[in-house]
Protein backbone atom coordinates (compact mmCIF):
# COMPACT_ATOMS: atom_id res chain seq x y z
CA UNK A 1 0.00 0.00 0.00
CA UNK A 2 1.43 3.56 -1.07
CA UNK A 3 1.51 5.70 1.57
CA UNK A 4 -0.08 8.69 -0.34
CA UNK A 5 -3.81 9.34 0.20
CA UNK A 6 -5.75 11.38 -2.55
CA UNK A 7 -8.87 13.05 -1.27
CA UNK A 8 -10.84 13.76 -4.41
CA UNK A 9 -13.68 16.59 -5.09
CA UNK A 10 -16.75 15.22 -7.05
CA UNK A 11 -18.38 17.70 -9.08
CA UNK A 12 -16.65 19.28 -11.46
CA UNK A 13 -13.57 16.95 -10.65
CA UNK A 14 -14.11 13.37 -11.04
CA UNK A 15 -17.77 14.22 -12.55
CA UNK A 16 -17.49 17.36 -15.89
CA UNK A 17 -20.05 20.01 -15.55
CA UNK A 18 -21.21 19.68 -18.80
CA UNK A 19 -23.05 22.05 -17.91
CA UNK A 20 -24.65 21.60 -14.75
CA UNK A 21 -23.25 19.34 -11.66
CA UNK A 22 -25.54 16.08 -9.90
CA UNK A 23 -27.27 18.24 -7.52
CA UNK A 24 -28.53 20.52 -10.52
CA UNK A 25 -28.90 17.57 -13.01
CA UNK A 26 -31.70 15.55 -10.14
CA UNK A 27 -33.19 19.19 -10.02
CA UNK A 28 -33.92 19.33 -13.52
CA UNK A 29 -34.78 16.03 -13.86
CA UNK A 30 -37.98 15.97 -11.37
CA UNK A 31 -38.68 19.59 -12.36
CA UNK A 32 -39.03 18.12 -15.92
CA UNK A 33 -40.87 14.76 -15.20
CA UNK A 34 -42.79 16.03 -12.94
CA UNK A 35 -44.59 19.53 -14.00
CA UNK A 36 -47.88 19.15 -11.95
CA UNK A 37 -45.04 19.25 -8.80
CA UNK A 38 -43.65 22.37 -10.07
CA UNK A 39 -46.30 25.22 -10.61
CA UNK A 40 -44.55 28.21 -12.63
CA UNK A 41 -43.50 30.20 -9.66
CA UNK A 42 -41.60 27.31 -8.06
CA UNK A 43 -39.95 26.40 -11.65
CA UNK A 44 -38.77 30.01 -11.88
CA UNK A 45 -37.46 29.07 -8.18
CA UNK A 46 -35.32 26.37 -9.29
CA UNK A 47 -34.15 27.99 -12.14
CA UNK A 48 -32.80 31.09 -10.02
CA UNK A 49 -31.45 28.70 -7.11
CA UNK A 50 -29.54 26.71 -10.11
CA UNK A 51 -28.33 29.54 -11.27
CA UNK A 52 -26.54 30.80 -7.93
CA UNK A 53 -25.33 27.23 -7.24
CA UNK A 54 -23.43 27.73 -10.45
CA UNK A 55 -21.92 30.91 -9.89
CA UNK A 56 -20.91 29.62 -6.19
CA UNK A 57 -23.33 31.93 -4.38
CA UNK A 58 -25.43 29.75 -2.21
CA UNK A 59 -23.78 27.12 -0.15
CA UNK A 60 -26.24 25.95 2.63
CA UNK A 61 -29.01 27.59 1.20
CA UNK A 62 -29.15 25.59 -2.00
CA UNK A 63 -28.96 22.57 0.16
CA UNK A 64 -31.96 23.38 1.86
CA UNK A 65 -33.99 24.71 -1.11
CA UNK A 66 -32.86 21.63 -3.22
CA UNK A 67 -33.76 19.17 -0.77
CA UNK A 68 -36.98 20.69 0.24
CA UNK A 69 -38.27 20.98 -3.89
CA UNK A 70 -37.12 17.20 -4.08
CA UNK A 71 -39.28 15.76 -1.09
CA UNK A 72 -41.38 12.85 -2.56
CA UNK A 73 -38.85 11.75 -5.62
CA UNK A 74 -38.53 8.78 -6.03
CA UNK A 75 -35.30 6.70 -5.09
CA UNK A 76 -35.30 5.65 -8.75
CA UNK A 77 -35.20 9.06 -10.23
CA UNK A 78 -31.68 9.45 -8.68
CA UNK A 79 -30.71 5.96 -10.55
CA UNK A 80 -32.08 7.54 -13.79
CA UNK A 81 -29.78 10.66 -13.37
CA UNK A 82 -26.52 9.12 -12.23
CA UNK A 83 -26.40 6.33 -15.28
CA UNK A 84 -26.62 9.37 -17.53
CA UNK A 85 -24.26 10.96 -15.38
CA UNK A 86 -21.91 8.45 -15.33
CA UNK A 87 -21.22 8.72 -18.87
CA UNK A 88 -19.58 12.21 -18.46
CA UNK A 89 -16.85 10.24 -17.22
CA UNK A 90 -14.21 9.11 -20.00
CA UNK A 91 -12.64 5.36 -20.43
CA UNK A 92 -9.31 7.40 -19.75
CA UNK A 93 -10.49 9.10 -16.51
CA UNK A 94 -11.99 5.64 -15.44
CA UNK A 95 -8.70 3.61 -16.49
CA UNK A 96 -6.63 6.14 -14.20
CA UNK A 97 -8.58 5.65 -11.09
CA UNK A 98 -8.41 2.14 -11.81
CA UNK A 99 -5.00 2.49 -12.25
CA UNK A 100 -4.42 4.32 -8.74
CA UNK A 101 -6.30 1.51 -7.30
CA UNK A 102 -4.84 -0.97 -8.30
CA UNK A 103 -0.94 0.21 -7.38
CA UNK A 104 -2.40 0.59 -3.62
CA UNK A 105 -3.26 4.58 -3.25
CA UNK A 106 -6.49 4.98 -0.65
CA UNK A 107 -8.54 6.83 -2.29
CA UNK A 108 -11.93 8.90 -0.72
CA UNK A 109 -14.10 11.65 -2.05
CA UNK A 110 -14.98 14.38 -0.04
CA UNK A 111 -17.91 16.62 -1.45
CA UNK A 112 -20.43 19.45 0.10
CA UNK A 113 -22.88 17.99 -2.85
CA UNK A 114 -24.93 15.13 -2.53
CA UNK A 115 -23.00 11.57 -1.52
CA UNK A 116 -25.98 9.73 -2.31
CA UNK A 117 -25.16 11.03 -5.95
CA UNK A 118 -21.84 10.61 -5.74
CA UNK A 119 -21.91 6.61 -4.92
CA UNK A 120 -24.43 6.06 -7.98
CA UNK A 121 -22.34 7.76 -10.58
CA UNK A 122 -19.26 5.79 -9.18
CA UNK A 123 -21.05 2.28 -9.14
CA UNK A 124 -22.23 3.00 -12.74
CA UNK A 125 -18.94 3.88 -14.00
CA UNK A 126 -17.52 0.96 -11.98
CA UNK A 127 -15.50 2.94 -9.92
CA UNK A 128 -16.99 2.69 -6.71
CA UNK A 129 -14.75 -0.09 -5.45
CA UNK A 130 -11.64 2.41 -6.35
CA UNK A 131 -13.08 4.74 -3.42
CA UNK A 132 -12.85 3.76 0.55
CA UNK A 133 -14.76 6.54 1.71
CA UNK A 134 -17.36 8.61 0.01
CA UNK A 135 -18.41 11.42 2.29
CA UNK A 136 -20.81 14.59 1.86
CA UNK A 137 -24.66 15.50 2.34
CA UNK A 138 -27.15 12.76 2.62
CA UNK A 139 -30.53 12.21 1.36
CA UNK A 140 -32.85 10.85 4.34
CA UNK A 141 -35.57 8.62 2.78
CA UNK A 142 -39.11 7.13 3.48
CA UNK A 143 -40.80 4.51 1.57
CA UNK A 144 -38.36 5.08 -0.61
CA UNK A 145 -39.07 8.30 -1.24
CA UNK A 146 -36.85 11.57 -0.45
CA UNK A 147 -38.18 13.14 2.81
CA UNK A 148 -34.90 15.35 3.73
CA UNK A 149 -31.43 15.84 3.83
CA UNK A 150 -28.63 15.25 6.44
CA UNK A 151 -26.27 18.28 6.14
CA UNK A 152 -22.89 16.45 6.98
CA UNK A 153 -20.56 18.91 5.18
CA UNK A 154 -22.71 22.08 3.70
CA UNK A 155 -19.66 24.31 4.01
CA UNK A 156 -15.91 24.23 2.66
CA UNK A 157 -14.56 24.64 5.97
CA UNK A 158 -16.26 21.07 6.97
CA UNK A 159 -14.13 19.14 4.67
CA UNK A 160 -11.34 20.35 6.14
CA UNK A 161 -12.54 19.34 9.51
CA UNK A 162 -13.16 16.03 8.13
CA UNK A 163 -9.64 15.69 7.47
CA UNK A 164 -8.84 16.04 10.83
CA UNK A 165 -10.96 13.90 12.53
CA UNK A 166 -9.23 11.45 9.84
CA UNK A 167 -6.11 12.42 11.25
CA UNK A 168 -4.46 12.62 7.48
CA UNK A 169 -0.99 14.38 7.35
CA UNK A 170 -1.13 17.22 4.83
CA UNK A 171 2.43 15.93 3.82
CA UNK A 172 0.93 12.31 2.58
CA UNK A 173 -2.57 13.69 0.94
CA UNK A 174 -2.95 14.79 -2.34
CA UNK A 175 -5.97 17.04 -2.79
CA UNK A 176 -7.58 17.40 -6.08
CA UNK A 177 -10.16 19.29 -6.36
CA UNK A 178 -11.82 22.70 -9.22
CA UNK A 179 -12.50 25.71 -7.38
CA UNK A 180 -14.34 27.62 -4.28
CA UNK A 181 -15.79 24.16 -2.30
CA UNK A 182 -12.18 23.25 -2.14
CA UNK A 183 -9.82 25.72 -1.42
CA UNK A 184 -9.43 25.02 2.84
CA UNK A 185 -8.37 21.46 1.64
CA UNK A 186 -6.04 22.71 -1.17
CA UNK A 187 -4.12 25.14 1.01
CA UNK A 188 -3.35 22.67 4.07
CA UNK A 189 -2.22 20.16 1.64
CA UNK A 190 1.65 19.90 0.22
CA UNK A 191 0.08 18.23 -2.83
CA UNK A 192 -2.80 20.03 -4.09
CA UNK A 193 -4.14 19.79 -7.17
CA UNK A 194 -6.80 21.80 -9.54
CA UNK A 195 -8.51 20.52 -12.05
CA UNK A 196 -8.80 23.16 -14.38
CA UNK A 197 -10.68 22.11 -18.07
CA UNK A 198 -11.03 25.17 -19.51
CA UNK A 199 -8.08 26.82 -18.59
CA UNK A 200 -9.53 30.05 -16.92
CA UNK A 201 -9.22 29.21 -13.40
CA UNK A 202 -5.45 29.27 -13.33
CA UNK A 203 -5.70 32.89 -13.80
CA UNK A 204 -7.98 33.36 -10.95
CA UNK A 205 -5.66 31.14 -8.46
CA UNK A 206 -2.41 32.25 -10.08
CA UNK A 207 -1.19 33.71 -6.56
CA UNK A 208 -1.26 29.66 -5.06
CA UNK A 209 1.20 27.26 -4.87
CA UNK A 210 -1.54 24.60 -6.73
CA UNK A 211 -0.67 22.11 -9.31
CA UNK A 212 -2.85 22.97 -12.01
CA UNK A 213 -3.99 20.12 -14.48
CA UNK A 214 -6.53 20.28 -17.49
CA UNK A 215 -7.65 16.85 -17.87
CA UNK A 216 -7.42 13.88 -14.69
CA UNK A 217 -4.55 11.24 -16.61
CA UNK A 218 -2.18 14.40 -16.21
CA UNK A 219 -2.24 13.68 -12.35
CA UNK A 220 -0.22 10.59 -13.01
CA UNK A 221 3.15 12.96 -13.62
CA UNK A 222 2.66 15.11 -9.95
CA UNK A 223 2.48 11.74 -8.58
CA UNK A 224 5.61 10.64 -10.46
CA UNK A 225 7.25 13.37 -9.61
CA UNK A 226 6.40 13.29 -5.95
CA UNK A 227 7.42 10.15 -6.02
CA UNK A 228 10.73 10.86 -7.20
CA UNK A 229 11.72 13.96 -5.15
CA UNK A 230 10.77 11.45 -2.12
CA UNK A 231 14.02 9.60 -3.01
Amino acid sequence: MNTLTIVWDFDGTILPLEPFDSEQSLLIHAMNQTPKGFGWLKRIYAKAIIYADQRERLRKTFKISYSRMLKGTPSAALDRVCRILAEKISTADRNVFLKLKKDGYDMMVLSCGTADLSERVLRFAGLLSCFSLIEGNRFQFADDRIRGMELRLPNPADKLQMMHRLDLPPDHTMVVGDGYTDLPLLEWSTMPVLIDRSGRKKKVFSDRHFYFISSIPEIMNIIENEHINEK
